[in-house]
């Protein structure tokens, strides 16, 4: 096929690619049902819903690989593009399974898992029934870099050499044997390596928001730096050009959005490529180059563009009201395309676009039939006026009329520098399907909303993020039909702290609350950096505070120490082999809450790590918190 017959048909896909997605809301909402109420479900319905990720092609093109937790645990699945059957090609009993790439003739597999959600992460080969392990080692952390350009094999960097060091590799299918292409004892972390194997990305973490990019010659061992000696920004590298020639990378430099560039290495040109009104968030080639789809976040939603580069010309992908597009790939020959739509009331599912018959699937279904997904909550936009002025975007979920009860929640989001997007939170969805309203606040230093707002939040957290989570309630609390004494507040991971100060800062703000692996000591957690977290350490030390230059001030700020202050009840819920929030964080806390006489519900995976991976884990964590909220809330 030409070139020119394959962008008509490209265009002409596109169209086919908007009218399947409006067949797909379509259909998403055809469960008409009276608007005077709505189901009430529970747990084990929502617990119905599939997670699923992924849709990268086979070498062939005639298979997509994804992941999904239908058997109970995140597990491999694959879609034959031909026959339409779906396989499972690998499940673990105990930990997640996160799948990568299919390689060879015969469906051989690569994936990854964390084993017990520990701090190990490793990378694994499956051929027929043998599984080896690429990166061996009991504490050895292994991030995929993906497939390399001929298909022989796999990029990945490892920290098997040094707990610090993450060196790279290169895994060849066919000798079952990793070759290092680059020692790493820089500072630095790794990333993109050219395809003639000379040159490799660099980053380095100054703070949270500014990262240096370096290029590094393997050949003469030279470093050039590609961000400007003023650099009050970040740089992240995007891979190379076909010729080794440029170096694409996304930075926000001069702007308060991130925007597309490339850099010439010969005559050390900058070129803006592509410059949006928000972030970009991601780019994605096709395999000849002759497209570019550029991901953007514009205010918790994703928006898809596809360019013709050839014609220097933009395909638009209309917004759609309820479905997001995300992970859009190109198969080989661009004869396919893959995608992940997601809504507010769809978990994320998997589809497939044929560009020769402009026909689309969807490989996989995720909201349980049991489900009407018009009983789901749509998230408005509202803006909370903080103490200061400053405008903090959030995302109002309203009960329908026949099941609000008058109580809501202020949910928190991870990070610091997180975002609650509009897409589906199963967590959110329940509380709300259970009447209770819930307030998702973007609390200054979250992401999304442009350079200066990330940073406004800097030594300051739990203390100006704070007030805004608390303007948030009272925007709440002025609100029809809001009981002001019955609203409470929930969040995971930094959302979790932010509960805990919540509750010890301001005690009486809240009815109740429920922190979800959240931190209570800053000064352990910041005197216990793991081994590699090491390429970061300084940039999260600027952020948060040095545990010894500044540990007065992360004294104060940590709620393990003035928690006697805390009398309002408190869920706490955690998983035993969490390795960014340690278990005696949670354990502390508690105890600690108990011996005032307060209520307190420990809820303790000892099977989970950082999160609630195990449909019968999130089962049982969304029974106790609807328990929790009837017996606080109501």
């Amino acid at each position: 096929m030409t070139l020119k017959k394959r962008r008509i048909r490209l265009a002409i896909a596109i169209y086919s690619l908007v009218f399947a997605f409006l067949l797909f809301n379509s259909c998403a909402n055809n469960k008409v049902h009276n608007n005077a109420t709505v189901k009430n479900y529970t747990p084990e319905q929502f617990a119905k819903n599939k997670y699923m990720s992924g849709g990268s092609f086979s070498k062939k093109g005639d298979k997509i690989l994804y992941t999904s937790d239908e058997t109970g645990l995140p597990a491999a699945w694959a879609y034959n593009i031909n026959t339409g059957k779906r396989t499972l090609m690998h499940a673990d009993s105990v930990s997640a399974v996160y799948s990568l790439t299919l390689y060879g003739d015969n469906d051989n597999l690569i994936y990854t898992m964390n084993p017990g959600g520990g701090r190990a992460i490793h990378i694994y080969a499956k051929e027929g029934n043998d599984i080896t392990n690429i990166t061996p080692g009991d504490n050895v952390r292994a991030t995929w870099r993906g497939v390399n350009d001929d298909f022989s094999g796999i990029y990945y960097v490892s920290n098997e050499r040094s707990p610090r060091k993450f060196d790279r590799y290169e895994y060849n299918f066919e000798t079952k044997t990793s070759r290092p292409v680059f020692q790493n004892d820089t500072k630095y972390s790794t990333s993109y390596n050219s395809y003639d194997h000379r040159y490799i990305l660099l980053h380095e973490s100054l703070t949270e928001e500014i990262t240096n990019l370096h290029l590094y010659d393997i050949v003469n061992k030279t470093s050039i730096s590609i961000s400007p000696e003023d650099n009050d920004s970040y740089f992240y590298g995007k891979g190379f050009s076909l010729d080794n020639k440029d170096v694409y990378y996304l930075t926000n430099y001069g702007s308060e959005f991130a925007y597309f560039e490339k850099y010439n290495i010969e005559t050390k040109q900058r070129t803006t490529l592509v410059k949006e009104d928000w972030d970009i968030v991601s780019t994605e080639f096709s395999p000849d180059r002759n497209f570019l789809a550029v991901y953007t976040n514009k205010n918790g939603r994703a928006r898809v563009k596809i360019k013709d580069l050839q014609k220097d010309k933009f395909i638009d992908i209309p917004f759609l009201k309820t479905a997001e597009i995300e992970k859009l790939r190109f198969g080989p020959n661009n004869k396919y395309l893959s995608f992940q739509v997601v809504g507010y009331n769809q978990p994320k599912s998997v589809w497939l676009l044929d560009l020769e018959t402009n026909k689309a699937e969807q490989v996989t279904s995720s909201l349980n039939d049991e489900i009407n997904a018009n009983d789901l909550s749509e998230p408005k936009d509202v803006t909370i006026t903080s103490f200061d002025g400053v405008k903090i975007p959030a995302f109002l979920y309203e009960p329908h009329a026949s099941i609000k009860n008058g109580a809501a929640l202020v949910w928190t989001h991870g990070g610091p520098g997180g975002q609650f997007r509009t897409n589906y939170n199963q967590y959110i969805q329940y509380a709300v399907n259970q009447g209770y309203t819930v307030l998702a606040v973007n609390n200054r230093g979250s992401s999304g909303y442009g350079k200066t707002f990330k940073t406004l939040d800097n030594q300051k957290h739990g203390v100006d993020d704070l007030q805004d989570i608390i303007k948030g309630k009272e925007l709440l609390a002025s609100m029809e039909g809001i009981d002001k004494d019955r609203i409470g507040i929930i969040g995971d991971s930094y959302g979790g702290y932010l509960v805990l100060a919540a509750l010890t800062f301001h005690p009486d703000e809240f009815a109740f609350g429920i922190d979800m692996f959240g931190i209570s000591n800053w000064l352990q957690v910041l005197n216990n950096t793991p081994d590699f977290w090491a390429a970061r350490k300084k940039a999260l030390f600027e952020e948060m505070g040095d545990p010894k230059k500044d540990s007065l001030m992360l004294y104060n700020k940590s709620p393990l120490f003035f928690s006697n202050n805390i009398k309002k009840p408190l869920m706490v819920i955690q998983g035993a082999n969490d390795p960014k929030v340690h278990q005696s964080e949670s354990d502390s806390i508690v105890a600690k809450v108990r011996a005032n006489k307060v209520p307190v519900e420990y809820i303790l995976f000892k099977d989970e790590g950082h999160g609630i991976r195990k449909k019968e884990n999130q089962i049982e964590t969304m029974t106790r918190i609807g328990e929790f909220l009837k017996q606080h809330a109501n």
